[in-house]
């Protein structure tokens, strides 16, 4: 049971960073704040 419990721990702890990385790449990559509001609202709408 443990076992389950520290991969569900990681795999929440991944799925963390790479949704970071989602919006930080988003923020780099727009012109103004507008566009990475709008960019990272749709991230939420999927």
């Amino acid at each position: 049971m443990e076992e389950d419990m520290n991969a569900s721990e990681l795999l929440m702890h991944v799925t963390e960073e790479n949704q970071t990385r989602k919006i930080l790449e988003i923020l780099n990559e727009c012109k103004d704040l507008e566009e990475a509001k709008e960019r990272v609202k749709s991230l939420l709408n999927k």
